[in-house]
């Protein structure tokens, strides 16, 4: 199993996410650059990683749904749009380096990306619209 992100909501944390972003996860590292050179917020800012650290604990009590929600970070979308439309314009005009974006052997994922962003800009937009806020979770 890998590991991917899904887009959630505050208020309905619960209900995952109907995609997994996995292409995203993998070029982040590469994309946080990019991000600085055009002046934005990093995407791992974003990314919360308590689930995975639970999932990756040996502690065999996974807290409960107050508790998780309390304890993970959250973000308003309207600090996240700008970058999430930036990345997606950029990595949609430039294939050769879209593709350089990933190590060996996950260069297939390329196509994925703008796919995973224009998703990511959907629902983020979407939780925006609902006055909710929202993190990148990150899942195995």
């Amino acid at each position: 199993m890998g590991t991917t992100i899904w887009v959630l909501s505050k208020s309905k944390m619960t209900e995952g996410d109907d995609l997994d972003h996995s292409a995203l996860f993998y070029a982040v590292e590469m994309l946080d650059p990019i991000c600085e050179k055009l002046g934005l917020v990093k995407l791992s800012s974003f990314l919360d990683w308590t689930d995975f650290n639970i999932n990756m604990s040996e502690d065999e009590e996974f807290p409960d749904e107050d508790t998780l929600r309390d304890t993970t970070s959250w973000f308003s979308p309207s600090e996240a749009l700008p970058m999430l439309r930036a990345l997606r314009e950029y990595v949609k005009n430039s294939e050769s380096e879209r593709k350089s974006l990933f190590e060996q052997g996950k260069e297939h994922l390329s196509e994925e990306l703008i796919e995973d962003l224009e998703d990511c800009i959907a629902k983020v937009e979407q939780i925006s619209a609902d006055g909710d806020l929202f993190h990148f979770c990150v899942v195995m």
